[in-house]
């Protein structure tokens, strides 16, 4: 037998497991952070229509005439056409957490 075929392959490897891991640990961080800003935006965008129908149409029209609403607006349509994308990354996350069943477990676990 060889040097090579008593080594253990790369997959087994502590090394590999442990990087394996690390990836991830940073997925599902990723994962997390996008949901949490996700929400946040959502409740920015839910809040300023709040606002601008409580102002009015004349009350309002100064406000959408500034370089500010337009800057929201532009970040608005960027936000819908990320959002293939995003459903993209989500189911991508659901299929790798199915290979997780420690990490399923423990999610379950946590309140929300």
């Amino acid at each position: 037998m060889t040097d090579a075929q008593n080594q253990p392959s790369p997959a087994a490897s502590p090394a590999s497991e442990a990087n394996r891991n690390l990836d991830w640990a940073t997925a599902e961080d990723a994962y997390h952070l996008v949901n949490g800003l996700l929400a946040q935006v959502t409740a920015a965008n839910d809040l300023i229509v709040l606002l601008a129908t409580l102002l009015g149409e004349d009350r309002l029209k100064p406000v959408v005439e500034t370089p500010q609403w337009a800057q929201y607006q532009a970040g608005r349509r960027q936000m819908e056409q990320l959002q293939a994308t995003l459903d993209k990354f989500s189911a991508t996350m659901q299929r790798l957490a199915a290979n997780q069943p420690d990490r399923i477990e423990a999610d379950a676990s946590e309140p929300d």
